[in-house]
């Protein structure tokens, strides 16, 4: 996949945003391709959307956009649904708001990674895996395939770039990759969650989220204003379609 980072910030300089894909690339390349067989090219670019009208040039397998506001209409989630919508229809994206990591407590770094690592394993946001109930009720239920939210808050670095922690497909019960489940290998078992984590599973009534133990009101108040940017806010949407 060829990932476009396109940065939309007046607060990230060029070399900062650069310095961050190109950490990231490595943890594509070095720490995630060998569990997950799946890899991709990044690449940096500056833009500007305000007019909604002149797309991001180059070729693109998905757009990671990192900006200013996700509150702010002409800058923010709703703008920027409308952007994508009108000039990528069918090119899968991600958001990386800065003020929502403020709030969550997060540097924009680790939640860039995360945002490439689960374009990266799921890029429409469609995968389910299958597994018993996580309240003990009967038969199965299904478990996204997000790769970096049960592991959220659980961060290292390369080259100086804060990156996020990621599960592993053991966490998953699939065959393959390293048998631990998660990269760092801190406590977690499958289908479980980190203390500042969170999955989301579909059952027959809809979506349902299950927080970590650490995950704050304040936190859980930051995810709320990305509304539909989010990709499990997408995913409940196509669950109720």
């Amino acid at each position: 996949m060829i990932l476009t980072i396109a940065n939309i910030s007046t607060q990230i300089a060029a070399a900062d945003l650069q310095a961050a894909v190109n950490a990231i690339g490595r943890q594509v390349n070095e720490h995630f391709q060998p569990e997950w067989g799946k890899t991709g090219t990044l690449q940096a670019t500056a833009a500007s959307v305000g007019s909604g009208q002149a797309p991001i040039q180059g070729n693109h397998d998905a757009i990671i956009y990192v900006g200013d506001s996700s509150q702010d209409p002409t800058t923010g989630v709703s703008q920027l649904l409308g952007y994508h919508s009108t000039n990528f229809a069918n090119i899968p994206y991600g958001f990386v708001y800065l003020d929502v990591c403020a709030q969550s407590g997060e540097v924009w770094t680790c939640t860039l990674s995360h945002e490439v690592l689960e374009l990266l394993a799921d890029p429409d946001a469609t995968q389910t895996v299958q597994a018993p109930d996580p309240h003990g009720g009967a038969g199965n239920v299904s478990y996204v395939l997000e790769v970096c939210d049960p592991t959220q808050g659980d961060t290292y670095a390369i080259d100086n770039v804060t990156v996020c922690n990621f599960v592993g497909r053991a966490y998953f019960g699939m065959p393959g990759g390293s048998g631990a489940t998660n990269y760092r290998n801190y406590p977690l078992n499958a289908f479980g969650v980190r203390p500042g984590g969170y999955f989301q599973y579909e059952d027959g009534s809809g979506a349902r989220q299950i927080w970590g133990a650490e995950v704050t009101d304040q936190q859980k108040a930051a995810k709320a204003l990305m509304g539909n940017g989010r990709r499990n806010e997408r995913r409940k949407e196509r669950i109720a379609c």
